[in-house]
């Protein structure tokens, strides 16, 4: 039982830690170039690959504090725990983002959103009418940026799911089961 406590409290303590390091680098970006995260795909990349490095240095701490061995099952429990604290800050980030810090972010995230897909369509080859049509099937950016309840559940859920799953793979990495033999000599 005080090995589940300690797990469940090494697995909040680095969420939290995670946590308050993603949103300070996204808060200093914000400042810097608010549209950034929106428009620059290499820097969506580098935030998800901090993100999965920050995760794998989190599990093997985690792992080594229990010492140095963690099941499948208590694995993928402390991503999962860390998954949840960062999703929920994330979420409360963003919707103090958009709704406090800088009310008017969604339209203008929207609107380069847009350009940078219009520009992006065009390199491709198609037509001014291809363009439209392929942005009007997908719907309004700014609709689905704006901070309503179905948009923050939405939010949360995708990001929970997509966290599950990272949590899955890198618990399958990072699990090691102790040895069933004891290796040397004994005196």
């Amino acid at each position: 039982m005080k090995e589940t406590a300690t797990l469940n409290q090494l697995s909040a303590k680095n969420g939290v830690i995670i946590a308050i390091v993603i949103v300070v680098l996204s808060l200093v970006t914000h400042f810097i170039n608010p549209l950034m995260p929106y428009t620059n795909f290499w820097f969506q990349i580098g935030m998800f690959v901090l993100c999965i490095g920050l995760l794998v240095y989190s599990g093997k701490s985690v792992r080594t504090e229990l010492g140095g061995y963690w099941s499948f099952g208590d694995a993928f429990k402390s991503f999962l725990i860390i998954a949840l604290i960062l999703t929920a800050a994330t979420t409360l980030y963003n919707i103090l983002l958009m709704t406090v810090i800088d009310p008017g972010l969604s339209a203008k995230a929207a609107s380069a959103m847009e350009e940078s897909q219009r520009a992006m369509m065009s390199k491709m080859g198609m037509s001014d009418e291809q363009v439209d049509e392929a942005l009007a099937k997908a719907g309004s950016m700014e609709e689905k940026l704006r901070i309503t309840p179905k948009n923050i559940i939405t939010s949360f859920g995708v990001g929970l799911a997509i966290y599950s799953v990272i949590a899955l793979i890198l618990a399958a990495i990072l699990k090691r089961n102790p040895p069933l033999f004891k290796t040397g000599v004994e005196e």
